[in-house]
């Protein structure tokens, strides 16, 4: 699954992005690329709690076409 991440704006963004995915029961893997800002996942993780999770930290988070 693909999602766009509003909000990132540096390294250490990215790595927030990128831990609170993997803390999310279901994520086998997380990818977060800064230069597009979009988060790939691997797992059988529902999006809607990627969505909610990183939204709620700050990042805006919506599932990609």
């Amino acid at each position: 699954m693909q999602f766009i991440v509003e909000n990132m704006k540096c390294g250490a963004c990215s790595s927030n992005v990128q831990a609170k995915l993997v803390a999310l029961e279901g994520v086998d893997s997380a990818v977060v690329d800064l230069a597009t800002k979009t988060a790939t996942v691997q797992g059988s993780v529902d999006p809607d709690l990627v969505i909610e999770t990183l939204t709620e930290a700050g990042y805006p988070t919506e599932l990609a076409d």
